[in-house]
């Protein structure tokens, strides 16, 4: 993978990146750095919801001890890669709680580059990491049906925004892709959030920002409810993410897109 020039960042500025595969695929976001001598690795978690579906390590490790494996020091990508090679579909369970879940480590030579968008950093990787954790083998061609709504990510160019739409050109298809958000729909927010039942997130929100007052916000105002935005659940951030208006844009041919994962991997 030729990448482009990279962000440099110190331990305590990557921790919170966002982690990319080189399949499109989050793998999740740095959770530490550790440093062993000359090696440095970076440990990835993700942070589950109450019934969302994970990996069942517990009844992962068991399984191949019971195949006579000494397990006690693999992390969780380590389960799961020795249970697919195995032939082992890994278990799965839903979760009872919140909680911070971590996956495994990855060294630093597998960073394609570093970048910042919408106010966070991002970690592309030069290896199928994900893809591999969820046992996807094939690479599918990409879909135009997939892309809205995703982040852009560019091997030569970095971070390049989000997908706002498919559009139509002479002979072609483009990806019509925005660097950042204008203003939010912060009452179609709102009253989409009491829609989905969470009335008492809707609460929180319309007391600090009110949607009757104030239909449509800027994003920069979106720092007045940072607090409670980190702390909901995922439908709701990506409930915003639909609620968001875009400004700019520019468009990419269609025959520039690599990959469609999670985020869209353009060339």
């Amino acid at each position: 993978m030729v990448s482009r020039r990279s962000l440099y960042l110190l331990p305590e500025e990557i921790v919170g990146a966002l982690v990319v595969d080189s399949e499109g695929y989050v793998y999740g976001r740095v959770e530490e750095v550790k440093v062993e001598g000359n090696k440095v690795t970076l440990a990835a978690s993700i942070e589950v919801d109450v019934g969302d579906e994970v990996v069942d390590e517990d009844a992962l490790r068991r399984r191949l001890a019971e195949r006579g494996f000494n397990v006690h020091s693999l992390n969780l990508q380590e389960l799961v890669s020795l249970a697919r090679e195995e032939g082992l579909t890994p278990p799965r369970k839903k979760a009872e709680r919140r909680e911070k879940i971590v996956k495994g480590f990855f060294p630093v030579e597998e960073i394609a580059w570093i970048d910042k968008g919408f106010d966070e950093y991002i970690i592309l990787l030069s290896t199928p990491r994900e893809a591999k954790y969820r046992g996807i083998k094939e690479h599918r061609k990409p879909s135009y049906r997939e892309v809205k709504n995703k982040l852009a990510l560019s091997i030569s160019r970095g971070f390049f925004g989000v997908v706002v739409g498919v559009a139509i050109g002479p002979g072609e298809l483009a990806i019509r892709v925005s660097p950042s958000p204008s203003m939010i729909n912060w009452l179609k927010f709102t009253a989409e959030l009491r829609r989905r039942g969470y009335g008492r997130l809707e609460e929180k929100f319309s007391e600090l920002i009110n949607p009757y007052k104030n239909p449509k916000i800027d994003v920069r105002e979106l720092s007045k409810v940072k607090e409670v935005m980190e702390n909901a659940p995922k439908e709701v951030n990506e409930l915003l993410r639909e609620c968001m208006e875009w400004g700019e844009y520019v468009h990419v041919p269609w025959r520039q897109v690599l990959k469609v994962g999670d985020v869209v991997i353009l060339e």
